[in-house]
């Protein structure tokens, strides 16, 4: 008899991550986010919030994006750009996949967004292992915190991202 063995992240490994996003937040000098890190099936692992970063609406779209990531197998960015943009990734999208994209958020009662700040956590294998959400700064700042947060923790070897690479133009310090 075979078992199957899902990979997850532990607790340390989810904790530093969270620790390294608030850091990059901190050394860029973008507004006070929230982190959330989910596994697999997402459970929180792990829920940190910025002294200064407002208790409700951040830390739910946080958890909302990491929760996207795990539910739907893309980062939050990949989600609305399926959605919310035509196929040659600029113009809107028709409204009949607009609507199919807010049929689902809003079937899961919100916890899905179509906006970048959760990227996916994936072992060198493919599976995935979590995913992790940050709201409170811009979208891109969300999504570069999230992003350095995976590639510096100490597991960064044995993990890739979703996306791989950051779009932040608004960089005060490259941690990358």
């Amino acid at each position: 008899m075979a078992l199957f063995r899902t990979k997850r992240l532990t607790l340390a490994i989810a904790d530093e991550m969270a620790s390294l996003a608030v850091q990059t937040a901190k050394a860029n000098k973008f507004a006070p986010i929230s982190v959330v890190v989910m596994d697999p099936d997402g459970s929180e692992i792990v829920t940190k919030r910025m002294d200064g970063c407002p208790p409700m609406a951040y830390s739910k779209l946080a958890v909302a994006k990491a929760n996207t990531c795990v539910a739907v197998q893309m980062s939050s960015r990949a989600y609305g750009n399926k959605y919310l943009k035509g196929s040659d990734g600029i113009s809107p999208s028709t409204s009949d996949v607009y609507v199919r994209g807010l049929n689902q958020i809003v079937s899961v009662e919100s916890g899905l967004v179509a906006f970048p700040g959760g990227v996916l956590i994936r072992d060198r294998d493919g599976s995935i292992v979590g995913g992790l959400g940050v709201s409170g700064a811009a979208g891109d700042e969300d999504e570069y915190c999230a992003l350095v947060a995976v590639q510096k923790c100490s597991a960064a070897d044995e993990l890739v991202t979703e996306p791989a690479e950051h779009v932040c133009k608004t960089l005060k310090t490259e941690v990358w």
